[in-house]
């Protein structure tokens, strides 16, 4: 859900609850939700279980929750931020003491999803992490830039403006000719008709098909937002609509892309000093550091390059990857649906896993013993580097990388990662990953498939770990 979808989200529930007292209001750790029931119409539930929270209306919930009892005063939203703001009141315990102020925070950034409510620094009740940081509003663009922007295409320039997500800035490239005037419409944060648009429910009408809907909150008893007259069934549809909705959520997590290369140029200029708290960007506003026990200021802003040359290859390529999906022939589609459909045309599969790491370098992982016989006699190069967890069971893994240096050593330590994940040692702490060049392996005479015999080999240690794998997967 984009910043500006929560604003008129809050809109919506500051009409529905404002002067309303919370009959009924939890704040639930499993699985992690906020239920609010207050004012007219049915209790809302705020999913945060899921990256794409949803806003929902449900059933009345059991007891009275810790927030009962409190008047919502209001229901805002801060200027580009994914948040809900419900400020809360009571009277006091006895005649004539003040009332008693709290709010209620709800964070609905992908990344960051959890809600806390709090008064005057005491906790009443809380789900999720810490909140995020409050961030700038980002400059509204002048009609230069958005003109440039969209006439070129250039997502990743107008995401950069105030208001503006992926989908969004899909909407303003679509009609470069529109897009002064769309965005300035947009800003001017008037009354907005919800529509149902790319399959998703947002405040302005984004897309030509776009239908028209009543609320930006899902009705009772509804666990996805489905969008009238859609087709119900289609497995392929599914899957497609799976693929666009992950692809999606990688563009907008993208997006911060800029801020966190500022914060890395800030702690690389730091030195080999403790990695601090939280630095100073160069546009003078305050960042915090998402640092790990022990590591430098050097080492954090190599990170950090290292997610955000990741995120940049994703605003380069997701934009027309999303496009083409949208734009499938429905035929194509329907084919995809048929349980007896033939094999495709064209290549065939690989006979091998593919990911690639963060500085964009194929990583190939076996999926048995034949298929890490053909990966590593058939498919690789001899200069390319070979890995395999030592005394373990598991996959061949090719990280290619034909040049004489050694590859570079975030990479290398992703591909042993992988070789840790796909082995029998995935569930101990450490694993030694052995490692070499491809032309020092060779098959064990008579041996079983998958068995080889490895010359020069180095060792590196690493940690199995499942958000590696799943960061790393080729899509």
């Amino acid at each position: 859900m984009d910043s500006l979808t929560v604003y008129h989200l809050a809109r919506e529930l500051d009409a529905r609850w404002r002067g309303g007292t919370i009959r009924s209001g939890h704040l639930d750790r499993d699985p992690k939700r906020v239920v609010i029931s207050a004012g007219h119409g049915h209790a809302v539930e705020v999913d945060l279980s899921i990256p794409a929270v949803a806003v929902r209306e449900c059933p009345e919930p059991n007891g009275r929750g810790p927030l009962s009892g409190w008047v919502i005063e209001s229901v805002s939203a801060p200027e580009d931020d994914r948040r809900l703001v419900i400020a809360l009141a009571r009277e006091g315990k006895f005649r004539g003491s003040v009332h008693k102020r709290a709010l209620l925070e709800i964070s609905m950034l992908a990344t960051a999803r959890a809600a806390l409510a709090h008064e005057s620094g005491r906790v009443i009740a809380r789900t999720g992490g810490a909140l995020p940081p409050k961030p700038e509003p980002r400059a509204l663009l002048d009609d230069a830039t958005v003109l440039r922007g969209a006439s070129s295409g250039d997502a990743a320039a107008l995401m950069a403006g105030r208001w503006v997500s992926p989908l969004i800035a899909r909407w303003l490239v679509r009609a470069p000719e529109l897009a002064v005037e769309r965005y300035r419409k947009l800003c001017a944060l008037g009354l907005a008709q919800p529509s149902w648009c790319a399959h998703a429910l947002v405040p302005f009408a984004f897309c030509d098909d776009a239908v028209p809907a009543q609320s930006l909150i899902a009705p009772a008893q509804s666990d996805a937002v489905v969008q009238p007259g859609a087709p119900a069934g289609a497995a392929g549809d599914d899957r497609r609509e799976r693929a666009l909705d992950r692809m999606r959520r990688e563009l907008e997590r993208a997006a911060d892309a800029p801020r966190l290369r500022r914060l890395a140029d800030a702690l690389m200029s730091l030195g080999d000093v403790p990695a601090p708290g939280s630095v100073r960007l160069i546009d003078g506003s305050e960042a915090s550091v998402p640092r790990r026990q022990g590591e430098s200021a050097v080492a954090a802003a190599d990170r950090i390059y290292g997610d955000v040359r990741s995120m940049e290859r994703a605003l380069a390529s997701l934009p027309q990857r999303i496009a083409a999906a949208e734009t499938a022939p429905a035929r194509a589609r329907a084919r995809e649906s048929r349980p007896d459909r033939p094999a495709a045309a064209g290549a065939p599969a690989r006979p091998f896993r593919t990911y690639r790491s963060s500085g964009g370098l194929e990583i190939w992982v076996g999926r048995g013993a034949a298929s890490n016989d053909t990966l590593t006699f058939r498919e690789s190069s001899p200069r390319d580097v070979w890995m395999h967890a030592r005394d373990s069971a598991g996959a061949h893994v090719v990280l290619r990388w034909s040049l004489d240096d050694p590859p570079p050593a975030r990479d290398l330590e992703e591909a042993a990662v992988l070789a840790a994940w796909h082995s029998k040692s995935r569930g101990a702490g450490l694993v030694p990953v052995d490692w070499t060049r491809r032309k020092y392996v060779r098959k064990a005479r008579g041996g079983a498939p998958g068995l080889v015999l490895v010359q020069r080999s180095q060792t590196i240690f690493v940690k199995p770990d499942a958000r590696v794998e799943r960061r790393l997967r080729d899509t």
